[in-house]
């Protein structure tokens, strides 16, 4: 009786091969990883090897190309992929609080008709960090801001952004091309030295808490600020209070009669803190101001004399009303 072929045994394809190691990542990734990994040579092998079914005859040649090959790469690849993200997705990753942090834009008043910055960037600078590293970039606004039209307690939100916990000693402050002063309706290009390259430092500091917000209210001074070379051009200088919004109150009141154009200040010993315009109804209001005492003095133009009110406390988060303040003929 003849023998007939020779019956062999394939060789496993798992035989031989080698798990990727996979020591480091937790228990969940290193299962389902040799699950797809086992999965895939077997499906590979079957697939590729459809005369495994029966009995046949060992080959005389030899086969030098594995056919499953390029099926287990693709396999293996996904499967190591998938026990990666598990392993991301268990991993535990330190959570950085954060707060979010405004920056309000007031402005003393200036005899000016308009005066318009470009606001390119704000960031503000972390004490703990190096000069270089540590500044946090915020969203800027609205990029021009016509700084006449801040006053009598209007502010404008120049920036906001979330940044990390900490003592802040610094806010930058980027202007662009076309900054201008309108003086006497004639529309004037404002010279921002540096202003566009590295930026305005302003010195002020705050904290801010680990979440929740915090608001930064920037006294900008037009009046300070802006100087007219011998040439006749304008060169912005900035002078710029940096106070946190929790420790600043205001003193309001109402000039009469309500006309009369006047310049109003408060006074802090030798040093004028707040100035503004009263509104067409005579009404004023004086913010940004640190808690304190302050002198509130009115300089009204023409036919009235000066007024000053001695001794105006100011109390953080408060406002101190004068009311109406009668003016006397000279």
């Amino acid at each position: 009786m003849h023998p007939g072929p020779e019956r062999i045994r394939e060789p496993s394809p798992l035989r031989g091969r080698q798990l990727p190691r996979l020591g480091h990542l937790p228990h969940a990734a290193q299962q389902l990883a040799k699950n797809l990994c086992n999965d895939a040579w077997v499906a590979g092998y079957n697939g590729c090897s459809a005369h495994r079914r029966g009995a046949y005859v060992r080959p005389v040649a030899k086969v030098t190309h594995d056919p499953t090959e390029p099926i287990m790469r693709a396999l293996l690849a996904l499967a190591a992929a998938a026990a990666l993200l598990i392993s991301v997705g268990c991993s535990k990753q330190p959570v950085v609080p954060q707060a979010n942090l405004r920056i309000q834009m007031t402005d003393a008043a200036g005899p000016y008709d308009a005066v318009n910055l470009v606001v390119t960037e704000v960031a503000v600078h972390l004490e703990s960090g190096d000069t270089l590293s540590s500044w946090e970039v915020l969203d800027v606004g609205a990029s021009t801001y016509d700084l006449t039209t801040l006053r009598n307690g209007v502010f404008a939100t120049l920036a906001t952004g979330l940044v990390p916990p900490g003592h802040y000693t610094q806010l930058r402050l980027k202007l662009g091309a076309g900054s201008n002063v309108v003086v006497g309706g004639v529309t004037c290009p404002l010279v921002v030295p540096s202003g566009m390259q590295s930026g305005y430092k302003l010195v002020g500091e705050f904290d801010v808490p680990a979440t929740g917000l915090i608001e930064l209210a920037l006294d900008f001074d037009a009046l300070r600020s802006i100087h007219q070379t011998g040439s006749g051009k304008y060169m912005l200088r900035p002078t710029v209070r940096v106070m946190p919004m929790y420790d600043v109150g205001a003193i309001t009141g109402r000039v009469v009669p309500d006309s009369t154009e006047a310049w109003v200040c408060a006074i802090a010993g030798t040093d004028t803190v707040a100035t503004t315009l009263p509104a067409i109804d005579g009404r004023f209001t004086l913010t940004p101001l640190a808690a304190g005492t302050y002198d509130v003095a009115i300089h009204p133009t023409g036919a009235w004399r000066d007024t000053t009110i001695a001794g105006v406390g100011v109390v953080a988060q408060q406002i101190s009303a004068l009311g109406d303040i009668q003016l006397t003929a000279k």
